[in-house]
């Protein structure tokens, strides 16, 4: 109680205002680390599917710039 007393006479906030921002402040912070942590499990969940899809990419592309010569004409 001897913080709240000091953050009190600090602040110049009454006891309830100081605890009902504490309050908030928490729930805020709550919030918003849960939502990293979903943020984190998505990506998480979908590093195997966007790894595929880069490789896929990749092959694609190099599958056609073969298909070039070094003059940057189609070969036949």
């Amino acid at each position: 109680m001897a913080g709240i007393d000091t953050l009190v006479s600090d602040t110049n906030l009454c006891r309830s205002e100081l605890i009902r921002e504490a309050c908030s402040f928490y729930i805020e912070e709550k919030r918003r680390q849960n939502l990293r942590e979903r943020m984190k499990a998505g990506y998480q969940e979908m590093a195997e599917l966007n790894r595929l899809l880069a490789e896929e990419i990749a092959s694609d592309f190099c599958t056609q710039y073969d298909q070039y010569d070094d003059s940057g004409w189609r070969k036949v």
